[in-house]
Formats: structure tokens, C-alpha cells, sequence
């Protein structure tokens, strides 16, 4: 028998138990004779959605912005109810290839709590001459058998889940907001639902994901910088024989065009800043009927890869949805930008592009082949805005 020595003056009774919940299920349409199919509306609805298909005015944004986080932004606080556990002491705990709910079943024999498991299964360990305040040692157990504990002191029961229920607070800015989300999918962080109104992140955890989590946090708010690119994709046809693009960057001012990178298909060209935000477009449409078809915003903490699907912000039906633009970018100190722009597909990367570029250049990918119709091609135009972290004073 385990020696639990009260912390106080009075003794619990001995018992210990187990119970599984029943549920009970009810047919909430007993006039059908199938369950009617839900509004399809409903099952597609995304808010996060129109925060990300939407992009500002090149002429009218401003190229850096300063957000600042108080102490307890970017802190990822565990928020499943926990009670204190009795205080008992443990005299010399020892056991052997044992599963831990199983283990802490017989640890709290002699405290009248009740064990609760919510998975199949737990890590099976050994332990030896335990000593300790009882909530310490389960504290110890649960954290070398990646799970986490509820205690409801009301029921005297104890429940254990692979999983617990954290938020992550964050500074009141939805595009940064956007970029943390990237990032923690992009880290296969999947349970994740934000609260927009309260800048409020959701996560349910394991506790490796709680570990990769805290990492990322940490990375962010070290580098303090993330990348926004508002992206524009076109599908451009050409008006009668199709465009001459030398025509076009004359036209345009090749003064206005930093530098001219080529790709196993198309160009990317590098821009300064331009005070006529369609100064470009303005000058592809004497040659080029563009039609928009997916505009958004993708944001990236410095030197991670983020990604933007066209279809996710498509205006409508269009072959070339399955596209993504990938962006990896690498500020340097005076916010110079090293980044590799790719076009990807189903079927791999249509083209590859490497260019060194500054924060209020605009870049555009040019050249590449359309499926819309003969002579047509993609126009994929990017604004770059650097998002800096402050915090404290």
C-alpha cells in the first residue's frame, strides 16, 4: 500500500473508483425519414475568409507598421479548469511497467479521488522511491506520460487527456494575426480557432504541440518582424496579335523597374514604389485585357515560408485555382528582403524565382502561360509590407 500522509490534521476514507459516462442519443427529426442535409451556406462559412481576400490600396497603405504587445500577449496560458489537489505527502511511491492512468489510479487509492481517462491508452513507465507533495508528483506523472489533468476537488475526481485547452493572446492587429495562424499550421498546429473581437487564439494541444508552440512564439517575438504581401492575380488576354512586353516595360519606364529575373517559365520583375497603384496594370491594359481573379493577403514571419492559394480568394470559377504563389523571404537589418517566389501547381512548381528586393517594392511574375485561351497569361502582382514588433515601454 502507498503511504499518503495528510497535510492536515484530519483523515479522508479510503475508496477508489471508476465510471464511464453514458451518453444517450435522440432523434431530433422523428417526422423525417432521413436527417435533412444542413444549409450548405452554413458548412462553408469561414470568417476568417474576408480578412484574408482582401488587400489595401497600394496608393494608400502604409509600407511599415509598428504593432506593440503588452507583457501578456504572445503567452499561451492553459485554461482547463484544474482545483488543487489535497495536500497529502508521498512517502517512497514505486511501481514498474505500468500505464499511467493505472499508475496514478493506485497513487490516489488512499485520497478517495476518481480516475477519468478520455483515450484508449497511456505511456507505459516505472517509477521509483517517489517522494513529494501529492500535487507536485502528479504534476511530475502526467508531464512524463504527455497528458495533462483536470481535478474537480467538488466530485473528488481526477481527468486525464492527451490533449489540453490553451489560449494565446495577441496584440489587437488582424494581419498579424493572419500571420500566426500561418505559422502554426505551417508547424502542423491544426486546432487552432481564432476569436477576432478579442484577439484571443484557441488551441487544443498535446503536450509536443504545446512544446512546438511556445518554440514558434518565442522565434516570432525574438525576430519581431513578419512580412505582408498583398497579392493580385490576373489573367491577362491579349488584344488583337498579343503583347510585346519590351513595348510594355518601355511604356511603362524601365526606370521604374529595378531588376528583371528569369525562371524556368516567365519573369519576375522588381518595381519601386509607386505613387499610382495601377500605374502598372494601367500600362499592361493598352496591350492586355486583365481580368482579376483571386486577390489576398499572406503574412510571414521573417525567414519562414508562407503561402497563398488562388482559389481560396478566386472571384469565381477558373482552371488556374489549384495555384499557389509561395513566398520565402529573409529580412535583413536595414530590411533589405533575399526571397524566392514560386509558382506552384498540383503537379509541382511551374517557376522558381530568386531576387533581392526592398520592403515598398512591388514585384510582379509575368510571362507565364494561361489556360484561359490562346494568347492569354498570368499576371501575378505583390506589394511587400514589414510588420514590426514592439513591446514593452
Amino acid at each position: 500500500m502507498i503511504q499518503l500522509k495528510h497535510l492536515f490534521t484530519f483523515a479522508l476514507p479510503v475508496v477508489l473508483a471508476t465510471s464511464v459516462a453514458n451518453a444517450q442519443f435522440y432523434n431530433y427529426y422523428p417526422f423525417y425519414q432521413a436527417v435533412p442535409e444542413p444549409n450548405q451556406s452554413v458548412t462553408l462559412l469561414n470568417i476568417e475568409t474576408p480578412y484574408r481576400c482582401q488587400t489595401d490600396d497600394l496608393s494608400d497603405q502604409r509600407i511599415i507598421t509598428s504593432v506593440k504587445y503588452e507583457k501578456d500577449d504572445f503567452q499561451l496560458t492553459y485554461i482547463d479548469k484544474i482545483d488543487e489537489l489535497p495536500r497529502y505527502e508521498v512517502n517512497g511511491y514505486t511501481f514498474d511497467n505500468m500505464a499511467l492512468d493505472i499508475a496514478l489510479q493506485k497513487l490516489l487509492e488512499e485520497a478517495k479521488i476518481e480516475v477519468f481517462t478520455d483515450d484508449e491508452s497511456y505511456v507505459t513507465f516505472n517509477a521509483k522511491d517517489v517522494y513529494g507533495e501529492l500535487s507536485v508528483v502528479v504534476d511530475e506523472l502526467t508531464k512524463a506520460g504527455d497528458t495533462y489533468y483536470k481535478y474537480d476537488d467538488s466530485k473528488k475526481r481526477l481527468n486525464l487527456s492527451r490533449r489540453g485547452n490553451f489560449e494565446l493572446k495577441l496584440p489587437n492587429n488582424r494581419t498579424l494575426i493572419l500571420g500566426i495562424l500561418d505559422a502554426l499550421r505551417g508547424a502542423g498546429i491544426e486546432n487552432v480557432n481564432p476569436n477576432w473581437g478579442a484577439s484571443v487564439l484557441s488551441l487544443t494541444l498535446t503536450r509536443q504541440e504545446e512544446a512546438r508552440v511556445k518554440e514558434l512564439i518565442e522565434k516570432i517575438v525574438k525576430d519581431g518582424r513578419m512580412l505582408v504581401s498583398d497579392t493580385q492575380i490576373y489573367s491577362i488576354a491579349s488584344i488583337g496579335n498579343g503583347g510585346d512586353w519590351g513595348q510594355i516595360i518601355q511604356s511603362f519606364g524601365v526606370d521604374k523597374v529595378h531588376s528583371s529575373t528569369s525562371g524556368l517559365m516567365g519573369k519576375l520583375i522588381a518595381m519601386g514604389h509607386q505613387k499610382n497603384s495601377k500605374a502598372l496594370l494601367n500600362t499592361i491594359s493598352q496591350y492586355y485585357q486583365p481580368t482579376l481573379i483571386s486577390e489576398g493577403t499572406a503574412v510571414v514571419p521573417n525567414g519562414w515560408k508562407m503561402r497563398f492559394d488562388i482559389g481560396r480568394c478566386a472571384k469565381g470559377p477558373y482552371m488556374q485555382n489549384q495555384l499557389a504563389v509561395l513566398l520565402y523571404p529573409y529580412l535583413r537589418d536595414d530590411d533589405t528582403i533575399n526571397t524566392q517566389v514560386t509558382i506552384d501547381s498540383a503537379n509541382g512548381e511551374l517557376s522558381t524565382f530568386r531576387v533581392n528586393t526592398a520592403i515598398d517594392d512591388e514585384l510582379a511574375v509575368i510571362g507565364i502561360p494561361d489556360q484561359m485561351g490562346f494568347g492569354s497569361e498570368l499576371l501575378v502582382v505583390m506589394k511587400l509590407k514589414l510588420i514590426r514588433l514592439i513591446g514593452g515601454k
